[in-house]
């Protein structure tokens, strides 16, 4: 058969991946469709390794404007146009963009022994921090994009529980973890017990709770000196690293690392990984959760849901209470080392148990059968 897999964003590419090799195991005609304009670099791309085809997109500078909702429209058309030249048997596609579903519904509609699934990989608006916006039309109407579509599809797939919660139960959902090909990295931590070293992995934007992070790295440095490293950039990147130094810490910037290798170094110097995000965001898991684990790094988690319930039941780390940081603080400096070793094996057990690349195929497998 023909599937074509329909993914507006690189930052879902490791899923889009997954997707593709599973379905060309099965013996499938396999065609990936994306966009020619980067999320996480902000700039035009003429490659993108494992996509077949790149739309030409319009280009965008924020992460919350009308000129990304008019990109993703633009893009949903044209994909909606390769569908017609392709005619697949199978589409699989990414959302958000919201403005997939209405087209892809819209397709199905005039070809409906086409398969259709939704992968809902995030809620928008819902996980956003627009809280205070929410009764503006625009985004009413944005939510409503999906939602109206969402029963055209033969099959809806989710990243995580929490998203259940945010979508109309009126509907089977099958829940489809982030996932990753990446077998967990070898443990060889070298911490210094006479400071406490934080990582922060990933693209920093306006859903990042600034504000926890400095309060945390403020009620630690109480009793002993913090260390911050940062990996990644993004739009409120400086921001972040003031916010650090205001409280006397220190902040060491390793700006992008993709090397797996050079990563693990930062991470075996590192006693917690930074899982913060800002309240009421529905978020259930995040990818940079998935690095975290592949490296053993236990997390300081404020996000709800499938991540809060994961540190809990397994001793990941510790779910950050807002209201009692100076308690996290005394937990967090004065670990007791055989605890924070054993925490590391658990990172990567539950990996293995439910992000692997075993795990998604076999999710994926009783889906289909």
């Amino acid at each position: 058969m023909k599937v074509a897999i329909v993914c507006f964003n690189d930052t879902f590419f490791d899923r889009v991946r997954l997707l593709k090799r599973y379905y060309q195991a099965k013996g499938h005609e396999v065609t990936v469709i994306s966009s020619d304009f980067s999320h996480r670099k902000k700039q035009r791309i003429s490659i993108l390794d494992d996509a077949d085809t790149l739309i030409s997109t319009p280009p965008y500078y924020k992460n919350l404007s009308l000129r990304r909702l008019y990109s993703h429209h633009r893009f949903s058309r044209l994909a909606e146009a390769e569908m017609e030249r392709l005619h697949p048997d199978i589409i699989h596609s990414m959302v958000p963009a919201n403005s997939l579903c209405k087209a892809m519904a819209r397709y199905k509609s005039q070809y409906p022994k086409t398969r259709l699934y939704f992968d809902i990989n995030d809620l928008w608006p819902e996980a956003l921090p627009i809280r205070d916006f929410e009764w503006l039309p625009v985004f009413s109407e944005w939510k409503k994009l999906r939602d109206r579509n969402l029963p055209a599809a033969d099959l809806v797939f989710v990243e995580c529980e929490l998203f259940l919660e945010g979508l109309k139960p009126n509907r089977q959902y099958t829940v489809l973890h982030f996932a990753r090909s990446q077998k967990p990295m070898p443990l060889h931590p070298r911490l210094q017990q006479d400071t406490l070293d934080l990582v922060y992995l990933g693209s920093i934007n306006n859903i990042i709770d600034i504000s926890l992070i400095r309060q945390i790295a403020s009620a630690a440095m109480k009793i002993k000196p913090v260390r911050v490293h940062i990996i990644g950039e993004g739009e409120t990147r400086d921001r972040l690293i003031a916010e650090i130094k205001s409280t006397g810490a220190e902040v060491i910037d390793h700006g992008i690392l993709f090397d797996p290798i050079e990563k693990q170094e930062v991470f075996d110097r590192c006693h917690f990984g930074l899982n913060i995000i800002k309240p009421n965001v529905m978020v259930g898991l995040t990818m940079k959760s998935l690095d975290y684990m592949i490296a053993g790094l236990p997390i300081l988690n404020s996000i709800g849901g499938d991540t809060e319930k994961l540190v809990d039941e397994y001793n990941l780390g510790f779910n950050v209470d807002r209201n009692h940081l100076d308690a996290l603080a005394d937990a967090i400096c004065l670990e007791d080392p055989e605890q924070a070793a054993k925490r590391r094996e658990n990172m990567q057990k539950v990996y293995t148990k439910f992000f692997s690349e075993e795990t998604f195929f076999r999710t994926l497998e009783e889906v289909n059968a």
